[in-house]
This record gives C-alpha cells, structure tokens and sequence, in this order.
C-alpha cells in the first residue's frame, strides 16, 4: 500500500522496486557525454554570465588562473604571480599557443580584459573588474572614460600588470572565472559576433570547438595546440542540455548528468549505488523581488513574506539535503558568520500575526488581496518549489494571491535583467570563495542587482573591507555587517543553500566531489580501465 502525503505541496509518490543496475562496461573510449544545465546563451568569454557557458568555455579556453578539484586557485595560463601590496599585480605568462598556432601573449590579456570592461561589449559581468578594483573600471563601465584606460597592461610579452585602487587580496583568484580569458582578437575582429561558431572558434584551452547544435549538443575535440596536450586523456566531450539526462544515464547514452531528478534520487542511489554525488556547493537560491515594482517596492511586504516562508519545507520538496537560508552565503564560504533575523525562532503563529499585522499597514487585506507574479525558469524542481512557496503563504495568509510564471532560459534571464517582473525565483553561485563574490551582486549600478537595491551604507561596508592594512577578521566582521544590513532591509528572500546531487559512471577517474565552486575541468579526468590498445 502507497500513501500520499501532502503538506500544502507536492511532495508524494510510490517509489518503485529498485535493483541494483548491472555493471557498467564501456564500449567507447572516445568521448564523454556530459549533462549542462541548460543552453548556453553564448560561447564568448566577454559576453557570457551563466553556469552553463562557463562551463562550456572552462573546457575551451583557459585563463591567468584556474582552480583544483578542492576549489583553490592555482596557476593556469600564467605560472606564478606576486603583488605589491595587493594593489599591483604581476602575472607571468606561460609559453603557451592558440589552436591556430599564434603565441598567447599579455596583450591578448589586455585587449580582452579592455573588452569585457567596455559597455560596448554588452557582458553581463562587464563590472567584473570595477568589483575588482581594476584602476579606472567603473568609469569605463559608465561610459565615463575609454577602454584604453583600464588599469592593465602588458609589460612584455608573458608579463601582465594590473594597477588596483584598493588593496584586493583574492585578485588572482577573480581570475578563475570565463569571463576573464582571453580571446583571439583577429578572429574577433574579422568575424564579429559570429567568431563563435565551430568553425571560426580559435581556443586557449585542451578541446576544441567542433560542432554545436542549438538545444541538441555541443562537441569538443581534443586540442592539438595546447601546452598540456600530452596529460589530457579523454580525445573529445560532448555536453547535452540537461533534459531526460537521466533516462540517458540509465541506458549508458550520459557519463556524467548536471543533477538528478528531485523524485529519483533515492532510488538512483539503490539502482546505482556510488553513482549517485552529493556536492556542497556555495550556491544559494533565493527570491528576487523587484525593489521598483510594487508591491515590492514595500519593505513591509518583503519582510511579511519572507517570515511567512517556510524554509524547512521548500528544502524537503528538492529532497537532496539543501540547508535553509537566512542569509546570502553559505556556511561553508571562508570570511563570513553566519546571522539570522531576529523572527527565525518565533512560533509560526507569531509569524503569521506579525505578517499578517505588516501587510495590514501596507494596505493588503481580505477586501484588498495581495496579488502578484512570481517568475521562474522552465524547471519541473523549481515548478514544484514555487507552489509549495504559493501554498505556504495562502494557507498561512489567505488574502496573498501569487500566481506562477515559467518561462524558456533565455527568455526568463531577459525578463530578469531588464526588470520586467515583480518576483522571481533565482539563485546565485559565486565566482571565488569569498564574501565579496556574493555580496556585491547587490552593489548599486551592478549589473547583477536585479533586486533594484540601493543602500549606500552597504556599498561603503564592502568598500571598507578592502582599505589598505585590512585584517582577515576585519573583513568577516565587515561583511556580517552587510549581511544584517541586507536582512534589516529584506533586499531578498533567502530560501536554500544548495546541495548539487548529480551522477557519474563509475570508471571515471579525476571527477571531483569536493570542490565548492563546481569548476569542473575534463581536461583532468580519464577512462578506467584506459583505453584499450588498437
């Protein structure tokens, strides 16, 4: 007998009898088929912003740094680095080639660099830079001064310096990120927007670009040109858009899948035992309400409905051991502590009166409901969240009235980052283990406040954390500060801490479960039992 339970959500269903799979044997070793996420928006390091073309372009191009299978920065395309207080910062370029053949010198670093901080360019993380510090970013950003102005040039061929306005001691590690690695300016130049098509593209990194079939697949071949051509075992990579990865899996067509299906994963892990990867990730998923757009433009409104949110069950509705939020980092980021708003341990009816008696005030009641839209994208796991969220505040206060809209990847990004929405569901991962990687998404004129939050008093805390002579325990002090500042203004509705479930064949060696920051690099994986002799 099979019951189902409901608890003013979707959480149900009978598990059918699982056995363990047969063991897995491969017949190919010449490629791995890869799940990500979703379609990448574009393959240009200067223009790109999310998850998934990051990790397109991290098997295509490298950078000045990269990161190891623990998350710590270590050197990439430049061998070591050193600072002069950590305001002046010299890397050393390795001896290393295009796919074309062309030398990687410092000055592609700086025409790149140039053209990611130019608003021509029109990248998402065109302020990258300005976080950074990078002397004159933020007036280049504006459109105040000319890109030529950047703080960064090449003193050499392999020797590039950056001239910071403030001292920034996780500057090498901002450059682990896509958005930072160059590009080869003449293909650039003579083909414009379409350089990045297969075959135009021109790499840095250990595969090529070979094939790329929009919401079908992309392909990559092993580069003949990169400088550790020689340790990179697996000859080509194919990445597929998350879809019936699962199903995929289960017939051997998938190595590796982006995740598993919320409903599955107990079973995954019977059907295939030790398949089944549990990451801790520094990812934190949230609410984004638009501080323009009534009704939340109210920080009445904000604050009623983020008590009334309760976090315990939107985390069971995922089922992969996500940990509630309060705050934007994670526990698990270096330089932080952890606070919470000083509703966290009410009693649920004291919630409820309390948010009840705001949206009072603010005008909603039975005769006014409180109506409003909830954005998310295309996704059965956050479907499901969404309504619990929805039938969490109904229940709670009867006269909220949320209705849902789900809309394609690219379609949900633009409508967030043109502020065409009122609430919408999103989440953030950030690009290097420390506070400032998250935080400064609420930074006013960051072109990733898709909140429209503007407290200068907040600006000025991460400011701070970068003044000259700074102590590490200054700084987390700090950066709590911007965290109470954040939760006293409700700037967002923190809902999880993600945990990343996904699955891998049992003969690769080199993937990684311990890296926070998910920068996977298949450039260091390989076949177990190797690839057998021809």
């Amino acid at each position: 007998m099979c019951l189902s339970v409901t608890a003013a959500l979707v959480l149900s269903g009978c598990e059918r009898e699982v056995k363990p799979a047969p063991p897995f044997k491969r017949t190919e070793y010449n490629r791995v088929v890869i799940g990500n996420s979703v379609e990448p928006a574009t393959l240009d390091p200067q223009k790109a912003g999310e998850m998934a073309a990051n990790t397109v372009i991290r098997q295509l191009m490298d950078g000045l740094t990269a990161s190891d299978g623990e998350g710590k920065t270590i050197p990439g395309l430049a061998t070591h680095w050193e600072s002069q207080g950590d305001r002046i910062w010299t890397f050393h370029l390795r001896d290393a080639q295009w796919s074309n053949g062309d030398p990687i010198t410092a000055d592609d670093f700086v025409y790149s660099f140039r053209r990611l901080t130019d608003p021509k360019t029109g990248g998402i993380y065109g302020g990258y830079l300005a976080d950074g510090k990078v002397l004159n970013a933020d007036a280049i950003m504006q459109g105040k001064a000319r890109p030529e102005t950047l703080g960064v040039k090449a003193l050499d061929k392999k020797t590039l310096q950056f001239t910071l306005t403030e001292s920034v001691p996780y500057f090498p590690d901002m450059m682990v990120m896509a958005w930072t690695y160059p590009v080869h300016r003449a293909t650039v130049e003579k083909y414009g927007d379409k350089w990045t098509q297969p075959e135009h593209y021109v790499s840095s990194g250990a595969y090529l670009l070979k094939g790329w079939r929009v919401n079908s697949h992309i392909k990559m071949e092993k580069n003949p040109k990169y400088y550790d051509h020689d340790s990179v075992s697996i000859p080509a990579v194919t990445m597929l858009p998350a879809g019936n990865e699962f199903n995929r899996y289960r017939a051997d067509e998938v190595d590796v899948t982006y995740s598993v299906p919320q409903d599955q994963i107990k079973s995954a892990e019977k059907e295939f035992p030790g398949q089944v990867h549990h990451i801790t990730s520094l990812c934190t998923w949230y609410l984004e309400p638009n501080h323009r757009m009534p009704p939340f433009d109210n920080p009445k409104v904000r604050r009623a409905l983020s008590m009334l949110t309760d976090r315990n069950i939107v985390t069971k509705v995922a089922q992969r051991g996500d940990r509630p939020a309060y705050q934007l980092t994670s526990p698990d980021m270096q330089g932080v502590d952890q606070i919470a708003p000083d509703w966290k341990d009410w009693s649920h009816e004291k919630k409820v009166a309390e948010a009840t008696r705001l949206l009072n005030e603010a005008g909603y009641n039975d005769s006014k409901p409180l109506t409003f839209e909830v954005l998310y994208s295309t996704n059965e796991s956050s479907r499901k969240q969404i309504s619990a969220l929805r039938s969490i505040w109904k229940t709670a206060v009867p006269f909220i009235e949320a209705s849902l809209i789900n809309q394609e990847w690219k379609t949900y990004q633009d409508t967030r980052n043109t502020g065409s929405f009122t609430l919408s569901f999103g989440g953030w991962c950030p690009d290097f283990n420390d506070p400032s990687s998250m935080l400064n998404i609420f930074r006013a004129g960051s072109a990733n406040n898709v909140f429209h939050y503007e407290n200068r008093a907040f600006d000025k805390l991460l400011d701070d954390t970068l003044s000259a002579g700074r102590t590490p325990e200054e700084r987390t002090k700090l950066y709590t500060q911007a965290e109470a500042m954040l939760q006293q203004d409700t700037a967002f509705i923190p809902l999880y801490h993600q945990v990343m479930v996904n699955m891998v064949k049992p003969d690769i060696r080199g993937y990684s479960d311990h890296d926070p920051l998910l920068n996977y690099v298949v450039k260091r994986w390989s076949f177990a039992p190797e690839t057998p002799e021809k």
